[in-house]
């Protein structure tokens, strides 16, 4: 409802046509009203009161058309009216409310407050643009009461006790707060075939040179009202639920749509440790009995199901048992490992490891975790290797913050948990990825 009102007080000081010392009835809502321009250049009240609601999104909880007393007989069969006012209601007057129209936004026991188009400064019903007004209650002669999903207040006792009313004496109407956030999309939403700009950018939302803002959310969407993505903010994040379900951080996004540039998404993974393109010739080999951790970040929250990396060249020797992959929180925590990786590591290739049970990943950082034991190491995958003299991927990272660091060696298994400032920064940049 405070939409309504925003849209609609968003145009007071409208003027319509004037040409040859006479105002001329033309104006830009019978254009913008789908169904409407053939009626360009007559009484428009009704014509502006069907573009304020669809403007505002709720085009469906409104008479669409010209005619008031149409627009009185629409709500009429719908059972949504009364002859008492109600913030957020479309008022009608004259004989049977065939003469004028307009939106109630505050009322009290004597007087209602509109925004009404086709008036004037006197009040006529045949005026010449858009004006805020006060009236007798007397004058009104019926009000139309959209349903909004919120429910609305009234002045009609009857419906004190009835679900989706709430009954107050009087109501002086959204505070300018409540409308200064509604009207943060004024000029920018797009309901049907409505736009911006007209109808060539119907069912698009279009801003020129603009902002849109939104609050945060206290709770996550879990499912989409119109079957599509939804878009919100939560924590100042923006982010976006797809129709699958898949939640994507727009603060940085895993996959092309950011840039040109591969992402992960575009590999069928959720994060990496890096390009697996920029990965040097030669690779690298681990030492038997360290822990590796290498750092990947989560965009978004994620289901990881398994860890995958690259083998150059197999190993051989390889000790059962201590062989391993797992997933660490950033803290230090695992939340995951794979099965005994001895007889996956003894062969070259492109090597996904299932965790032994699914994580649920919220967004954040966690590190990949690779142990080896044996005779030879297998070789892995790696960005630049310039010696432990050097660490180009822990660049400007201090300790507990690196992204490529390991343990202390003699190490038989994957700790459940593990001090990360206690870690060393490793030269060699493995390539990981969650999946």
């Amino acid at each position: 409802m405070p939409q309504v009102i925003a849209v609609g007080m968003s145009q007071v000081g409208y003027r319509e046509g004037y040409v040859e010392g006479g105002w001329n009835n033309i104006t830009r809502y019978a254009d913008e009203v789908p169904g409407l321009s053939v009626y360009q250049g007559q009484s428009w009240c009704m014509t502006f009161t069907s573009w304020i609601a669809m403007r505002a999104g709720v085009s469906t909880l409104f008479p669409r058309g010209v005619d008031c007393s149409a627009g009185v007989a629409w709500f009429q069969a719908a059972s949504r009216w009364s002859w008492y006012p109600a913030v957020g209601s479309q008022v009608f007057y004259g004989s049977g409310g065939s003469e004028h129209t307009g939106i109630v936004y505050a009322y009290d026991a004597t007087y209602i407050w509109t925004i009404e188009g086709n008036t004037s400064d006197n009040g006529s019903t045949e005026g010449d643009g858009v004006y805020l007004r006060k009236r007798k209650r007397t004058d009104a002669i019926v009000y139309g009461l959209p349903a909004y999903a919120e429910g609305i207040t009234t002045a009609d006792s009857a419906l004190k006790n009835v679900a989706g009313y709430t009954y107050a004496v009087s109501n002086p109407g959204p505070s300018r707060a409540v409308l200064a956030r509604a009207g943060m999309l004024v000029g920018n939403l797009v309901a049907e075939n409505l736009s911006v700009n007209g109808i060539a950018n119907a069912d698009r939302m279009y801003l020129a040179g603009g902002m849109m803002a939104m609050d945060n959310v206290t709770a996550a969407p879990t499912s989409s009202p119109m079957g599509g993505a939804v878009w919100y903010s939560q924590g100042g994040v923006p982010k976006v639920r797809t129709g699958s379900g898949t939640v994507i951080d727009l603060s940085a996004s895993g996959g092309s749509t950011a840039t040109n540039e591969f992402g992960p998404a575009d590999h069928g993974l959720v994060a990496w440790t890096m390009n697996p393109a920029s990965c040097t010739p030669s690779g690298t080999t681990l030492t038997a009995g360290v822990v590796y951790f290498l750092e990947v970040i989560l965009r978004s929250s994620a289901t990881i199901n398994s860890l995958c990396t690259v083998i150059g060249t197999a190993g051989s020797g390889l000790t059962s048992g201590q062989c391993l992959a797992g997933l660490y929180t950033a803290s230090g925590t695992r939340v995951g490992i794979t099965a005994d990786q001895s007889t996956v590591w003894n062969s070259a290739g492109d090597k996904s490891m299932a965790l032994t049970s699914s994580y649920s990943a919220a967004a954040g950082k966690y590190y990949i975790a690779l142990l080896f034991a044996g005779t030879t190491s297998p070789t892995f995958a790696c960005g630049s290797t310039l010696g432990n003299a050097f660490t180009p991927g822990n660049a400007h990272l201090t300790s507990g913050n690196y992204r490529f660091c390991r343990s202390s060696s003699g190490q038989t298994s994957l700790p459940s948990s593990y001090t990360m400032t206690s870690a060393t920064p490793d030269a060699n940049n493995i390539w990981a990825a969650v999946a």
